[in-house]
C-alpha cells in the first residue's frame, strides 16, 4: 500500500509541476524585461517585483530554472531514477520556498508542499544514499514488491506507465504552450524609455501640483495570447506603458496600436502602496506619434503636446548586456 501511494504521490508531483516547467521554458511566468518597468525605481519594487525582475532581465537563467524541473518531473515517470528525481526536486522546489518566504511571493505553502513531497519521494532510498556518500558498503535491492502477479500483465504495464507519463508531460506542454503564448516584440517605431524635452505647458506652482510628463517608457514586449477577462489585464497586441511626472507620480498601463500613428493608452491609478497586480483601469485615451528626422518622437494627446528624446541612462541596464572578453575591465556596479 505505502508503494501505490508513492507512485500516486509521484503522478500528483508530476502534473502539480508541469505548468511552472512549462511557464519557465517559455518565459511567460516571469516574462521578459520591458522597456515599460525602466521607469520604476529600486526603492518603489516590491519583494516580489525585484524577484520577477532579476529573473526576467535574463531569459537563459528562466529557462534553465524550467529545463531543471522539467528534468526532475521526467527523473520522477520512471520507477528507477524516481529517487533522483525526489532529491534533486528537494533541492530545486526548497531553493523555490525559501525565495518565496524572503522575497513575498504568495505561494509559500504550495512551494513547502510540493518540497516535502519530493522529500517523500526520495525517503525510501535516502538510506542507501547515505551510507553510498559515506563509504559503506551498499547492498543490492530488488525495488519496489511486485503489486501485479501475472508475468503477461507486468510484462505491460511496465512500460505502459512510463509512456503515459510522457505523454502526459508533453500533452500539459503543448496544451500550456497553447494557452499561454510568448509575448513578441513590437514592430512599431515607438517602443523605448524617453525623456521629455518640449512641454509647452506652464509649470505649476508647487512641484508637488506639478503632473507634467517628466518620462515615457514604451515597452517592446506584445501580448500575444486570448482576450483573458481580468480588469486591466493585456489585450491581444498591447504592451506596457509607464508615465513619471515631475512630481515624482508614476502611473502605468499598457498601449496599443488602433491605427497607424495612433496607439490607444489605457492608464491606471498613479503607484501607491500595496495595489493589486491587476485592477482596474483609470481611464483610456488615444495617443499620436511621430518619428521625426532627428531621431525625436512627437507625441500628442490627453492634453498634451510633447517632444521625446530616448534616454540612454534611463534604459541602461537593457542596453549594457555582457562581454565574456571586455567584462573585467569593463564591468559597472551602479
Amino acid at each position: 500500500m505505502l508503494w501505490v501511494l508513492h507512485g500516486a504521490l509521484r503522478l500528483l508531483l508530476i502534473v502539480w509541476m508541469i505548468p511552472y516547467a512549462w511557464s519557465k521554458l517559455n518565459l511567460t511566468q516571469m516574462g521578459r524585461l520591458d522597456y515599460s518597468a525602466a521607469l520604476t525605481t529600486l526603492g518603489e519594487k516590491s519583494p516580489m517585483g525585484l524577484l520577477w525582475t532579476f529573473m526576467a532581465y535574463s531569459p537563459v537563467v528562466q529557462f534553465l530554472a524550467g529545463l531543471a524541473e522539467l528534468v526532475v518531473v521526467l527523473l520522477l515517470v520512471f520507477r528507477r531514477t524516481a529517487w533522483l528525481g525526489g532529491l534533486l526536486g528537494t533541492a530545486a522546489l526548497g531553493t523555490v520556498f525559501l525565495l518565496n518566504m524572503t522575497f513575498d511571493v504568495p505561494v509559500k505553502q504550495p512551494a513547502l508542499i510540493l518540497t516535502i513531497g519530493f522529500l517523500l519521494v526520495a525517503a525510501p532510498e535516502l538510506g542507501r544514499v547515505l551510507r553510498f556518500v559515506a563509504g559503506r558498503p551498499v547492498a543490492g535491492t530488488e525495488g519496489t514488491p511486485r503489486l501485479l502477479p501475472w508475468p503477461r500483465v507486468r510484462a505491460v504495464t511496465r512500460w505502459l506507465s512510463p509512456v503515459l507519463g510522457v505523454l502526459v508531460l508533453l500533452l500539459g506542454g503543448v496544451l500550456f504552450w497553447q494557452g499561454q503564448p510568448p509575448r513578441v516584440e513590437s514592430e512599431l517605431a515607438l517602443p523605448g524609455v524617453y525623456r521629455v524635452v518640449e512641454d509647452p505647458a506652464p509649470p505649476a506652482a508647487r512641484l508637488a501640483d506639478d503632473t507634467r510628463r517628466q518620462s515615457v517608457a514604451f515597452g517592446q514586449w506584445v501580448y500575444d495570447g486570448p482576450q483573458i477577462p481580468i480588469p486591466s489585464y493585456p489585450v491581444p497586441g498591447a504592451a506596457g506603458l509607464s508615465i513619471r511626472a515631475a512630481n515624482g507620480d508614476l502611473v502605468p498601463g499598457n498601449y496599443r496600436p488602433v491605427r497607424d500613428g495612433v496607439v490607444e493608452a489605457t492608464l491606471r491609478p498613479v503607484t501607491s502602496g500595496a495595489q493589486p497586480m491587476f485592477g482596474d483601469a483609470e481611464r483610456t485615451v488615444e495617443l499620436s506619434w511621430e518619428v521625426r528626422p532627428d531621431g525625436r518622437v512627437a507625441l500628442r494627446g490627453d492634453g498634451h503636446d510633447l517632444v521625446l528624446e530616448n534616454d540612454p541612462e534611463l534604459r541602461f541596464l537593457y542596453d549594457r548586456g555582457f562581454s565574456w572578453d571586455l567584462g573585467n575591465q569593463v564591468a559597472v556596479n551602479r
